[in-house]
């Protein structure tokens, strides 16, 4: 997994981050930050990793958890459920999550956290904001992005979206209910497009 930010992100912070997780989770830290020019430029950290690496680092635990979300589907949104018994497993996905939550801690409130897949580049990529500082909530949002990945694959093939037919990247956001909103804007028309993948009650 690659970590790219920018400038005013403090690569040394970065670093730890890195060291902390290793060697379960092997973090690269991108040297090269963005320099953005504006009266308030944006600002952000992004966790960038092939799908394929995602699953085969994590996905064995973002299982447990769905399932747990799954069973008790219908009684409280994902959010209410982040206080299941699986957030507290010590597993790697419990691990980034509690990373993440203390990097949060040494950023800017306006620095946005977002993981996701260097598609179709890893500039214009596909991107999840981690929402929150609680490692509970953010365990719960890296566990569902984990479950949508094979259809939101599948979705990215069908759509030609890894073929630079996106003006500036997709964007994912978490529903209350788990599902996952994709949005894109068409690199010809620059109309917005959307699609949503629900979660499935077959985990």
């Amino acid at each position: 997994m690659k970590v790219s930010s920018t400038k005013d992100v403090s690569l040394e912070i970065l670093r730890g981050f890195a060291a902390k997780l290793a060697p379960g989770i092997e973090v690269e830290v991108d040297e090269s930050q963005i320099i953005l020019l504006s009266a308030e430029p944006p600002s952000w950290v992004v966790f960038l990793a092939e799908a394929d690496w995602w699953l085969k680092v994590l996905a064995v635990y973002s299982a447990l958890y769905i399932a747990e979300i799954v069973k008790e589907a219908g009684k409280a949104t994902w959010k209410g459920l982040s206080n299941l018994a699986s957030v507290r497993r010590k597993d790697k996905l419990n691990q980034l999550a509690a990373e993440v939550a203390e990097l949060r801690g040494h950023l800017k409130d306006r620095t946005r956290i977002e993981i996701g897949m260097p598609v179709p580049n890893h500039y214009f990529a596909t991107r999840l904001e981690l929402q929150g500082t609680d490692p509970a909530e953010i365990a719960a949002q890296i566990a569902l992005f984990l479950h949508h990945l094979p259809a939101l694959k599948a979705l990215i093939k069908s759509e030609s979206l890894d073929k630079e037919k996106v003006a500036a990247g997709i964007f994912l956001k978490l529903r209350p209910d788990g599902a996952l909103e994709v949005s894109w804007h068409d690199q010809e028309t620059l109309e917005k497009q959307q699609r949503v993948i629900p979660i499935s009650y077959e985990a």
